[in-house]
């Protein structure tokens, strides 16, 4: 199903066939004001502000990955997880966050040496983001070009066993 106007939430590819459910999703998704979020990154200095729109709604594609059931991500931005650890500070908010949009928690996993990324987990986002969103940007995901080539190193999040846990 497609939102009213032919046009998907989030800039979800047109193409895609979304139920209702998911439509709404991601509409939570795109609507919800991270205003906190974005006055707490520019006083920390943590991204430009002019970049701190554009990493956000990187963020809210990423937690529509997971809302859609993709699996095995790695968090392959730093600026967009930094928006993430952002969010996550203020949890009365992340936890309303995430029960909006998709009506559970969804756990931020760190990774360690007992949690290791997945090793597809590039290739996991990469494949999903494309199928749902098209071509990554190389403003938010420079390593685009070569992360099919080589793998390099992921910030080190992930949510894998977001709902399970």
């Amino acid at each position: 199903m497609d939102a009213k106007g032919g046009l998907q939430p989030l800039g979800a590819r047109e193409d895609l066939a979304l139920s209702r459910e998911q439509v709404e999703m991601l509409l939570a998704l795109e609507q919800y004001d991270l205003w906190f979020v974005e006055e707490r990154l520019a006083r920390k200095d943590r991204l430009p502000v002019d970049r701190i729109p554009g990493a956000i709604l990187e963020f809210k594609r990423y937690m529509a990955l997971v809302g859609l059931g993709h699996r095995g991500l790695a968090m392959v931005s730093p600026e967009v997880d930094d928006v993430w650890h952002a969010l996550i500070l203020f949890t009365r908010q992340y936890a309303d966050f995430c029960q909006q949009a998709f009506g559970t928690f969804i756990h931020h996993v760190p990774r360690t040496s007992r949690t290791p990324l997945p090793e597809d987990g590039r290739a996991n986002f990469l494949a999903a983001y494309e199928a749902v969103f098209g071509d990554p940007p190389t403003a938010w995901y420079p390593a685009v070009q070569t992360a099919k080539e080589a793998s390099t190193e992921p910030s080190g999040c992930g949510t894998e066993d977001c709902v399970d846990g």
